[in-house]
């Protein structure tokens, strides 16, 4: 048996049919770490001997009602485990072990699940390169981030599923440019008690997994308002608006991916192009927002202790810190006015439809991009498809949709309107069976 290939609703199957136990997979899970973990580098901390033993006093006999019963999960080292170091990828926070477990966390093991696992983050959730993790597809390029850790290690098959957290892209980005699902909930929808924050009224924490079916467990493990419903009906009654302010610039062969998923969802909905809001207004104004709220919690610490934060933390709080208590007012008073006029597409259109990335996964010392002969900044670029559903609250999910040549996939984003997760995510699960959508380990 590959576990590297095990959905969690393959293991609830094969738990089931009584043909494997707990503790089997957990071998199996460590035997494959063993294997693979030193050419991705997604994992912190990981000790094989602790994570046995908690494993053993893990109460594998009590199977949850849901669909996380005895499923091992990993969690964004931003995320609290009880007993369990929480240091952000940062000299600043080393050594820091929680006493309580994160109200996402406390949901997950209420639910049967078995978290033990950290996976990387970029320091303070503050990037797209999340080092040392390597992207699984192609070990010279990023994974994205700030969850590329989490991302990696589910597309490599190292954990079932994950949590990341998502300030402005950070689960759907390393998803996208990992081929696996990440799924950013509406801002708000759960509890932040216990994550390391970056911006308070931007933070969202989702799962990233391989698939949407997966997905789909863990949020109702996580919502309690969400019923998991199998597709037994292929309703081609959605109208999708195709927004077109992310046609170009775009990398040729993305281009090519993403006029194939237009044509392909034309055959089953009608689709219709339109145009939100300009994007780079989007960008500065949620940059104002995101840097001067992440100022606010980080410059006193930097200041007394600054040789123990990264220069990409230190150079964003400095520009946060500069930005004054005016140009933080504007900027969100420029985000509702966005969000108002955007919110006026969902009176025609059931969800938004967009590229989850324009650009295959970069090099990390490609920190300047060529596209369509323009020279784009990388990690804004990484970012620009995203950041309207951070500014404006939007759930929104990235979904591997298309096979490109070196194997991996790319990935489209569906946006809902504000609290519209449910819909949304049936809207994903339509689609993984109108398109027989897969997971794919890009290390077999």
């Amino acid at each position: 048996m590959n576990f590297e290939l095990l959905t969690i609703k393959d293991l609830k199957i094969l738990y089931l049919n009584k043909s494997l136990s707990f503790m089997e997979l957990i071998e199996l899970q460590i035997a494959y770490i063993n294997k693979s973990e030193e050419k991705i580098l997604s994992l912190v901390n990981f000790d094989e001997e602790l994570y046995l033993r908690k494993a053993k006093d893990f109460d594998s006999q009590i199977m949850s009602k849901g669909y996380l019963g005895n499923v091992p999960i990993g969690v964004k080292d931003l995320i609290d485990i009880k007993g369990m170091e929480t240091e952000a990828n940062s000299k600043s926070l080393s050594g820091n072990i929680p006493k309580h477990d994160a109200d996402i966390v406390h949901k997950l093991k209420n639910e049967g699940a078995f978290v033990a696992m950290k996976t990387n983050t970029h320091e303070y959730a503050y990037g797209a390169v999340s080092p040392p993790t390597k992207n699984p597809w192609d070990f010279s390029k990023i994974p994205g981030g700030s969850s590329g850790g989490a991302a990696a290690a589910t597309s490599a098959g190292i954990v079932l599923a994950s949590l990341g957290s998502d300030t402005a892209g950070s689960i759907r980005e390393p998803a996208a440019l990992c081929s696996v699902v990440g799924f950013k909930p509406t801002y708000n929808w759960t509890s932040l008690t216990g994550i390391v924050p970056l911006s308070w009224s931007l933070d969202v924490v989702g799962p990233i997994s391989k698939t949407i079916s997966d997905c789909a467990i863990l949020f109702q493990a996580l919502s309690k308002n969400y019923t998991n419903k199998e597709v037994t009906s292929l309703d081609n009654s959605y109208r999708l608006g195709i927004l077109s302010e992310y046609f170009s610039p775009m990398e040729q062969e993305i281009s090519k991916a993403y006029s194939e998923s237009i044509y392909n969802l034309e055959s089953y909905f009608e689709c219709e192009e339109v145009a939100s809001w300009n994007v780079e207004e989007v960008i500065s104004t949620i940059f104002v927002i995101l840097t001067s709220e992440s100022a606010a919690f980080l410059d006193k610490a930097i200041e007394r202790n600054p040789n123990n934060f990264g220069g990409d933390v230190k150079e964003f709080v400095n520009m946060g810190k500069n930005f004054s208590s005016v140009d933080y007012l504007n900027a969100q008073r420029a985000r509702r006015v966005i969000a108002d006029k955007v919110d006026e597409l969902f009176d025609t259109y059931d969800f938004l439809i967009g590229p989850a990335q324009l650009i295959t996964a970069p090099s990390p010392n490609e920190e300047t991009l060529i596209i369509e002969g323009e020279s784009l900044p990388r990690d804004i670029n990484l970012i620009k498809p995203l950041v309207l559903s951070s500014l404006c609250g939007y759930p929104s999910i990235s979904i591997p949709f298309i096979k490109m040549e070196n194997g991996s996939f790319f990935s489209i984003q569906v946006i809902g309107k504000r609290n519209s997760d449910n819909e949304l995510m049936d809207f994903a699960k339509l689609l993984e069976k109108i398109f027989n959508l897969r997971y794919v380990n890009p290390l077999i």
